[in-house]
């Protein structure tokens, strides 16, 4: 059974968005999940294609780079205990004050777009928005974001 630590970061302590980008890019890399290089791509993807939607009542980021980084295709979660500033997706001049973020780690496009329509399915639904924003157990959080994939 795949470890929870490896993709579920609860209660993240950060200040910038760089440094959740980091900490998430960091599991990933040495979970074995991507290459070395996966850190410093997203980091610029970022700044060059902002991932921050403004979903209410909780902004969230799905950040994510280039499949060429990716060894093994894999989600990480992190629930950040303050929010952090990214800019909007589609509006870099916009700041989202971000509590959830979904690091999106994929080989395959097609495989991406799908996760990615279907978590923004998600992140539209208000329940799930709340279940999430209450879940303070990894296993209950692995529960409901397993339920993204039916």
């Amino acid at each position: 059974m795949m470890n929870l630590n490896d993709i579920l970061m609860m209660d993240l302590t950060v200040d910038t968005k760089e440094q959740a980008l980091s900490a998430m890019s960091s599991m990933l890399i040495n979970t074995g999940y991507v290459t070395p290089n996966y850190m410093e791509a997203i980091l610029k993807r970022e700044q060059s294609f902002p991932t921050g939607l403004p979903v209410q009542p909780y902004g969230v980021a799905v950040p994510h780079a280039d499949s060429k980084h990716v060894i093994e295709s894999q989600v990480v979660f992190a629930a950040l205990r303050r929010p952090v500033v990214f800019q909007q997706m589609g509006n870099d001049q916009q700041d989202i004050d971000v509590s959830f973020i979904f690091m999106l780690a994929f080989r395959d496009p097609t495989e991406h777009l799908q996760h990615v329509q279907k978590l923004f399915l998600c992140l539209q639904d208000t329940t799930f928005m709340q279940q999430l924003n209450q879940i303070k157990k990894k296993s209950h959080l692995l529960q409901l974001i397993n339920n993204i994939e039916t």
